[in-house]
C-alpha cells in the first residue's frame, strides 16, 4: 500500500545510455514532468562501448548497393551536426568531435565494382575518392596499394556525449536499486516507502528492457542480443585513424576509431567483422587474430611494444525473424509502456521521435517536476579504453 507521500509523474524513462538520455531531453523540452532512472553509471553498457561513429549508412552499402539500413541512417549525420553546432534540438556543442569524417580503405584485390560503387554519382556528397597525395596516415606510404574514400560521417567521443546529454537534465536523473525498488505496473518503491507512479513508462535500457518487460508483465516485443568482442591496441606512435576497411565480403573486416587512455596514449578501438566473429574466441585468441589481420592488412605498420586488450559487450535489439539487425530505430507499445531500441548510436534521435509520437495524446503537466526524490544521482561511466591498468 502507498503512503501520503506517493507521487505520480507524466513519464518515467528507464535506461541511462544515449537512447534514454536523448528521450529525456526531448520530453523535458516539451514540458513533460519526466525523469530517468538508471541502475548503474550513465552510459554503462552499450553507449560507452560504442565507437562513436555517427553513421550515414554507407558502411551498410559495402555489398555494392544501398540497403534499408543505409537509407534509414542517411539523414543522421546532418541532424547530429546541427546539434553539435549548437543549433539543433539538443545543444551538443560541448561534445568532443574526434574526427569530421571516416576513411574507407580497400584491401589489395578488392572487388572493383565495390570501389566503383563508392565513386558513383549516387553517393555524390557522401563519399569522395581521395588522390594519393591526400592519403591520411597510416596509408600515406607507397606500401599501401589500395584506394581511399573520405566518408562524411563524423566520430564523437562517447563519454563526452553522455556528459553533454546528461547536463541539461541532471536534476531529473536518479540511480536506483532494482532489487529494492521492484519496478512494476503499480510503480517504483522508493527508499522512504513511498510509491512513484507514472502515466507512461519508457524502457530504453538496452539489454535490460527484457527484464523490465517481465517486471511489468508485458509479453514482447522480443529482444535479441548480438555480442561483440572488441580489440584495443595502444601505442604512443599510433596515428589517429577513423576508418572502415573494404574486404571481399559485405561486412568490413575492421572498423577503427582512435581514443586515448588516462595516460594520454592513443588507443585504436577495433570493431567490424573482427569483433563479431571474435565472440567465440578467448581474449588471447582474439588478440592474436587482430595482430594477424593488422599484419596482413598493414604490413608496414610497426606495433612492437604495443599494449593489447579486449572488451565484450552485448548489443540489444528487437528480435527479427532472420536474426539480422533491424534497419531503423525500433519502438513497441504495450498498454502504458513503450520499449525502445535505437539499434545504432546514430539512430538515438529516431528513437526519441518514436517516443514523442507515442506520447502525442498525453498533454504535459502544467508544473515543473516535484522536488527531490530520496535517491542518489548516477555518475558518469568509464569507457573501455580509458583505464590505465592495461
Amino acid at each position: 500500500m502507498g503512503t501520503a507521500a506517493d507521487q505520480q509523474r507524466d513519464v518515467i524513462v528507464f535506461g541511462g545510455g544515449v537512447a534514454g538520455l536523448w528521450i529525456l531531453n526531448a520530453l523535458a523540452s516539451r514540458g513533460y514532468d519526466a525523469l530517468l532512472m538508471k541502475d548503474r553509471e550513465l552510459g554503462a553498457g552499450q553507449t560507452l562501448a560504442a565507437q562513436g561513429v555517427i553513421h550515414g549508412g554507407l558502411k551498410y552499402a559495402l555489398g555494392g548497393k544501398l540497403s534499408d539500413s543505409s537509407e534509414a541512417l542517411k539523414a543522421m549525420p546532418d541532424r547530429w551536426r546541427d546539434c553539435l553546432d549548437g543549433r539543433g534540438e539538443i545543444d551538443l556543442s560541448r561534445v568532443e568531435r574526434l574526427s569530421p569524417c571516416q576513411y574507407l580503405w580497400s584491401l589489395p584485390g578488392v572487388m572493383s565494382q565495390v570501389v566503383n560503387f563508392f565513386g558513383s554519382k549516387a553517393l555524390s556528397g557522401r563519399a569522395e575518392r581521395l588522390p594519393r597525395n591526400q592519403y591520411p596516415a597510416p596509408f600515406d606510404t607507397p606500401a599501401y596499394k589500395g584506394s581511399i574514400f573520405r566518408l562524411e560521417e563524423m566520430v564523437v567521443n562517447p563519454p563526452s556525449l553522455v556528459a553533454a546529454l546528461a547536463e541539461p537534465v541532471r536534476e531529473r536523473l536518479y540511480r536506483i536499486d532494482w532489487e529494492t525498488s521492484r519496478p512494476g505496473p503499480e510503480g517504483v518503491r522508493l527508499p522512504d516507502g513511498s510509491l512513484l507512479r507514472a502515466k507512461r513508462w519508457i524502457f530504453a535500457a538496452g539489454a535490460g528492457n527484457q527484464w523490465l518487460q517481465q517486471q511489468f508483465g508485458i509479453d514482447g516485443p522480443a529482444m535479441q542480443l548480438r555480442p561483440l568482442h572488441q580489440v584495443m591496441v595502444s601505442h604512443p606512435a599510433l596515428p589517429p585513424l577513423y576508418s572502415v576497411c573494404i574486404g571481399t565480403t559485405p561486412k568490413p573486416p575492421i572498423v577503427t576509431t582512435t581514443h586515448h587512455d588516462e595516460r594520454g596514449c592513443p588507443v585504436w578501438y577495433l570493431g567490424g567483422d573482427l569483433a563479431e566473429t571474435g565472440v567465440s574466441r578467448s581474449e588471447t585468441a582474439q588478440i592474436d587474430e587482430a595482430k594477424r589481420l593488422l599484419s596482413q592488412m598493414m604490413p608496414w605498420l610497426d606495433l612492437t611494444g604495443a599494449g593489447w586488450s579486449t572488451h565484450r559487450v552485448d548489443r540489444a535489439e528487437p528480435k527479427s525473424e532472420s536474426g539480422a539487425r533491424v534497419p531503423d530505430a525500433f519502438s513497441g507499445a504495450s498498454g502504458n509502456t513503450l520499449t525502445v531500441w535505437p539499434s545504432k548510436l546514430a539512430l538515438a534521435p529516431r528513437g526519441a521521435d518514436q517516443a514523442l509520437q507515442w506520447l502525442a495524446d498525453l498533454s504535459p503537466a502544467s508544473r515543473q517536476p516535484i522536488g527531490e526524490l530520496p535517491l542518489a544521482r548516477p555518475g558518469l561511466g568509464t569507457a573501455p579504453w580509458f583505464p590505465a591498468s592495461r
